[in-house]
């Protein structure tokens, strides 16, 4: 009996399933999905995907949105059954992904949205779905539904997905593990600080060189630098003499903390180099982007010397931006009723302390 899966990238399932975050609550410092986004060391993808390959998963099949970054798992390379997928129509795509698993010898398949990290035994929920015999089954937490779904890929080529959805109220699988949807720059830093407090199985990629502190491989952290337990520092990231780093904070890939710079409750994405002397709390930084999460505000730094995005990186994003803007139009209209210059003071205000 042949399993596969599908794991849907940039909200798609969400939005099809009415799991999506409420208006308001989706603004996020980040370019691109958050499930893409390395979080000490891999993303919510990769980890899902591998996930699926130890279970047995015969084929997995990643379904990304046009329009956004191309998230590609790292697990993928080299296993011929994980494959990615660029699609503009996801309803349609989960569809023919039924249909050809069906014809293929797949009999199930997991559904679930990329942003989603649950720890629950995958097999498990699997067993249940096939005793039940329906078209599909859905995975709930504390009586809320998760984008985590089995299906019969044969039933489901005779319904739409609505009425697929639909019938799948009547069946539900609970979890009792962790579990952790990444639709917020909040969600992120919560799952930083349980994995680093030990509050879920997930740990960082690279040594722990000391209890509570973990650092990849290629990392230049300097002597005069001080690391207090748990943090996280990624390959290739350089931190200077006299920073401090801090309170579950994690610094991620190719990364640069300047001279004297305090990294305290925070995530420094990949890519992202900050300045000197600043004071960073409680927020998300991703290029030259700032979400503080006491103030609930997004600050974008117009000056390089206090944040910027690395090197080569800096030119994708702004293209990727560029891409993106007439989304987001109406938005900006809104915030542009204040000066350039009065958002730098609010920024560098909020950076410095």
């Amino acid at each position: 009996m042949g399993l596969g899966a599908i794991v849907v990238v940039g909200g798609a399932l969400e939005a099809l399933t009415s799991t999506a975050p409420q208006p308001g609550t989706q603004e996020s410092p980040v370019t691109g999905p958050l499930e893409g986004v390395e979080i000490m060391g891999r993303s919510m993808v990769d980890r899902m995907v591998e996930r699926f390959v130890r279970a047995g998963v015969e084929v997995v099949t990643v379904l990304v949105p046009g329009g956004i970054p191309l998230v590609t798992p790292a697990i993928s390379k080299g296993l011929a059954d994980v494959k990615v997928q660029v699609c503009s129509d996801i309803p349609s795509a989960i569809t023919e992904k039924f249909a050809e698993y069906a014809s293929n010898g797949i009999d199930h398949t997991f559904l679930v949205a990329g942003s989603l990290y649950t720890e629950t035994d995958l097999l498990d929920l699997f067993y249940f779905h096939r005793e039940a015999r329906q078209p599909a089954t859905r995975a709930c937490e504390r009586q809320v539904p998760l984008d985590l779904w089995v299906v019969d890929c044969a039933k489901a080529q005779n319904l739409t997905l609505e009425n697929l959805f639909t019938q799948c109220s009547a069946v539900s699988y609970f979890i009792r593990d962790y579990v952790n949807s990444i639709a917020h720059a909040r969600d992120l830093r919560r799952l930083v600080s349980d994995v680093l407090r030990g509050r879920c199985a997930l740990r960082p990629s690279g040594v722990e060189v000391r209890p509570g502190i973990w650092i990849e491989d290629g990392a230049d952290v300097h002597r005069r630098a001080r690391i207090v337990a748990p943090a996280y520092i990624g390959s290739g990231s350089k931190v200077r003499e006299d920073t401090l780093i801090t309170r579950c904070s994690s610094i991620e890939r190719d990364c640069f903390v300047d001279y004297g710079t305090v990294i305290e409750d925070s995530s420094i994405l990949a890519n992202t180099h900050v300045g000197i002397w600043l004071d960073v709390a409680h927020s998300v930084a991703d290029g030259n982007k700032l979400f503080n999460l006491e103030r609930n505000v997004i600050l974008e730094i117009s000056d390089p010397s206090v944040m910027r995005a690395n090197g080569a990186v800096a030119q994708e994003r702004k293209a990727l931006r560029a891409v993106q803007e007439p989304r987001a139009k109406a938005f900006e209209v809104k915030e542009k009723t204040t000066s350039t210059q009065k958002i730098w003071q609010f920024g560098a205000n909020l950076i410095q302390g």
